[in-house]
């Protein structure tokens, strides 16, 4: 219904009475017009609505941050010469904290037979899920009397593209980890659980496990003999990524916004280093706190869209702290290296990263903040590095990039 529809609706009125009371005939032949203009009105919208095809909400599945996500609505009339008018108003920022609410406005002229695609673009400005709120659809007749709506809402159908982080890293720590193997990227090393190739054997000491005794050989020799195994291993490495940014201190849509700038930041630096390793064809696996993906290591740079995914699907300050998740991993450790990432330190962390280093032969911290580090975490650096763990600093500069601070 339109305004020009009920105007008519009202002329109604006033024409009845001076048909009534004056008896003109141009009162007559007025009123006949309304009403045939108001039958022909229902009959067009109706016949329009019954011609026109509006297909679902295209979308991109998934697509990168920073570049636009496209939204795309197939809509034809099925006519053979009554032609119509349609506008497309699309609704997002109704559920995005980070961004006032906006619409797209599209108006268009349908020509029978003829199929025209209303494309919504949106910038996928955050690692996440970009969601398209909702999408209303109006169709006119040729004099525009009445309307019919259509509405797509996200509760309805899908409207949401997956927005990966950016596989970018500018700093040349990820090479400084890179070259902590000897020997290119194989070195032999001894191991006990991870070969079913006895290299010796030795007498049983207390604290061994019982299950790598060797039981012919000692009944054979009269003495508890334990396996041991030596082969080619690749160096395997962990990355933790803890992407905690408190974001339920924030009220505001600005302070939303720059919160989530700087997760968007720890992110892209934590692909760009999945990068570096995958091009290498290096064993290397991320570890997000979900036990379910736990141990799973990969080589192939064709896996590094995968670990994208990952990171995007991460919900907002999901992760545990890297202190958690490393306590879970000196029950069993998995890896060679462990390079860390996050945006929050405490004293208990720094305790287990000491601890992860006593267990392994390298390990690596990417600390991410905004204002320059105290005192105390300073002496907390200096700690870690007189333990052998390579520390580096990253201050988020208001220009939205990252600016690596220079070592003291």
């Amino acid at each position: 219904m339109t305004v020009l529809f009920v105007l008519l609706v009202l002329l109604i009125v006033p024409l009845l009475a001076g048909v009534s009371y004056f008896g003109l005939a141009v009162f007559k032949i007025a009123l006949l017009f309304v009403l045939i203009l108001l039958v022909y009105s229902i009959i067009e919208i109706i016949y329009l609505r019954s011609r026109l095809r509006i297909g679902q909400v295209e979308h991109q599945a998934e697509t990168s941050r920073g570049d636009l996500a496209n939204f795309k609505i197939s809509i034809s009339l099925q006519t053979y010469f009554l032609p119509a008018e349609i506008s497309v108003t699309a609704w997002y920022g109704l559920t995005d904290r980070t961004v006032e609410a906006q619409q797209h406005f599209v108006q268009r002229s349908l020509v029978p037979g003829n199929k025209e695609e209303i494309i919504v673009s949106m910038e996928a400005r955050h690692t996440g899920w970009l969601q398209l709120d909702e999408v209303n659809v109006s169709l006119r007749g040729i004099l525009g009397i009445l309307q019919s709506s259509y509405k797509y809402s996200s509760e309805k159908g899908n409207m949401q593209t997956l927005v990966l982080p950016v596989a970018s890293f500018d700093s040349t720590t990820a090479v400084n980890a890179l070259r902590e193997t000897k020997d290119g990227h194989i070195e032999r090393k001894r191991v006990e659980d991870r070969s079913d190739e006895i290299d010796t054997l030795r007498e049983y000491s207390p604290g061994d496990d019982i299950r790598r005794i060797h039981w012919q050989v000692s009944a054979r020799l009269q003495s508890m003999m334990i396996k041991q195994y030596e082969e080619s291993l690749e160096i395997r490495t962990a990355v933790m990524v803890d992407e905690n940014t408190a974001t339920e201190e924030y009220m505001s849509a600005q302070e939303w916004d720059k919160a989530l700038s700087r997760r968007d930041l720890l992110l892209d630096s934590t692909a760009g280093i999945l990068r570096e390793f995958l091009n290498k064809e290096l064993y290397v696996r991320l570890e997000t706190g979900e036990r379910s993906r736990s141990g799973v290591f990969s080589k192939k740079i064709e896996n590094l869209q995968s670990y994208r995914r990952q990171l995007a699907l991460l919900p907002i300050d999901s992760t545990p702290d890297i202190a958690t998740m490393i306590i879970h991993e000196l029950n069993q450790i998995s890896a060679d290296r462990y390079l860390l990432l996050t945006t929050r330190l405490s004293y208990q962390t720094v305790t287990t990263i000491l601890k992860l280093k006593e267990q392994v032969r390298y390990v690596s911290l990417y600390y991410f903040i905004e204002e320059p580090p105290s005192f105390e975490m300073e002496e907390a650096f200096d700690r870690m590095r007189r333990a052998g763990v390579d520390v580096f600093v990253y201050i988020f500069a208001s220009s939205g990039v990252l600016r690596e601070r220079k070592k003291k």
